[in-house]
């Protein structure tokens, strides 16, 4: 709802640069592991509110919003089939597997994907409807606030707010979601990391390039022989492991599953759960070596470079005055505190939303970021990228 707001006021430029900088600040705090959820809202929202600021008709926004949906599962559906499960032809054995008994589902690859399909657009055809309604509920009856996020007018957002208002909608936002002191940050990554964030990003991206194109026993072995010191040696700090390892459960459940029911053998099965559980490994150890403000360094830095191409230069501003720390922890406690007793239906909790939503916007002031690092890269760096790459010769090999 943020991400379509500054989107409607400030024009589609400033929207995706908002949402990209949204983006970069989830993988600096979370990891790049939590990527994928919030996603779909940062293509999708930006577009919806300026479609909603040139007055275009629901429909108009409902298919714009689906269609950058299906665009978005198709990719992420394409990654799992690839990835995951390893080819088209396991995904269709699997599906076959679960399917053939019934003996009136069609069968085959095309009968797979073609069913895959219809069922995404089913989902997406109802998120889609969701995010409509919800989007232009808020754009259409924002809340006014003063600086401090206290209600200028009825901050109800439906137009019965009046006579009818929602008790968490009506209520100035907690004292609890004013910002608190940031801590002193380190002016080198080196005070909390062993390695420089740059170097550990392109490790990371090499080592998940190597997974990705192969499976070989002896590929798998090279890169988690380097990962372990990797990890132990980088000074890691471990709150998103918690992340990390559900996620690599999930995906290691998915492609043992699927390359049970498919019928790809125990051995291929086990090499690509072992490449999903490494994969989701290498994003994590990113994050827990580079740091929250190490991954925000090599991110401010890369659009410092990049700033020339459209919304780059505004995501860059805003990544500047993003906070990973205090605000979000009080915006959270805020957040917990207004649901605390919003009737559970649809509307009451979507205004508690709203309101919240415009509390936070209203109060945020960009902050200054924390002092540019400097940095520098050193032999133990050097040393790491180089290590990266020896896998690469289980490949050559091969």
């Amino acid at each position: 709802m943020a991400l379509a707001r500054s989107a409607q006021r400030a024009g589609a430029r400033s929207g995706y640069g908002t949402a990209l900088a949204s983006m970069l600040q989830t993988v600096a705090v979370m990891g790049p592991a939590r990527i994928n959820a919030p996603l779909t809202q940062a293509i999708t929202a930006p577009m919806m509110g300026r479609l909603q600021a040139r007055g275009a008709p629901p429909l108009v926004e409902f298919l714009a919003c689906l269609a950058l949906r299906l665009v978005h599962y198709a990719v992420l559906l394409a990654a799992f089939i690839y990835v995951i499960l390893g080819g088209i032809d396991e995904f269709t054995g699997s599906y076959e597997t679960l399917t053939s008994w019934l003996g009136i589902v069609p069968q085959g690859a095309t009968a797979a994907l073609a069913v895959t399909a219809a069922s995404q657009t089913l989902w997406a055809i109802f998120f889609s409807t969701i995010q409509v309604a919800a989007y232009r509920r808020a754009l259409a009856h924002w809340p006014e606030r003063d600086e401090r996020g206290a209600p200028t007018r009825g901050d109800d957002p439906s137009p019965a707010a009046a006579s009818e208002p929602t008790p968490a909608a009506s209520e100035p936002a907690p004292a609890a979601s004013e910002p608190a002191p940031a801590a002193p940050e380190p002016s080198s990554p080196r005070a909390t990391g062993r390695f420089d964030p740059r170097a550990i990003v392109v490790a990371a991206l090499l080592a998940s390039a190597l997974l990705l194109a192969s499976t070989s026993w002896p590929l798998l072995v090279c890169v988690a022989a380097w990962l372990v010191p990797a990890w132990l040696l980088s000074r890691p700090d471990n709150d998103a492991l918690p992340l990390g390892l559900a996620l690599a459960g999930l995906l290691a459940f998915a492609a043992l599953s699927g390359g049970l029911l498919s019928g790809a053998g125990l051995e291929l099965t086990l090499q690509r759960v072992a490449r999903a559980v490494l994969l989701v490994a290498v994003a994590t150890w990113m994050r827990a070596a580079a740091g929250p403000e190490g991954l925000r360094e090599v991110f401010h830095r890369a659009l410092r470079r990049l700033r020339a191409l459209p919304a780059l230069r505004e995501a860059g501003a805003q990544l500047e005055g993003l906070d990973s720390g205090p605000r979000l922890i009080a915006a959270g406690r805020a957040a917990a505190d207004r649901f605390a007793d919003v009737p559970l239906k649809p509307l009451p909790i979507v205004d508690a939303v709203i309101a919240w939503t415009a509390a936070e916007s209203a109060r945020y002031r960009p902050g200054t970021g924390p002092p540019t690092q400097h940095l520098r890269l050193r032999a133990p760096d050097a040393l790491l990228v180089t290590l990266t790459l020896t896998p690469a010769l289980a490949l050559l090999g091969g």
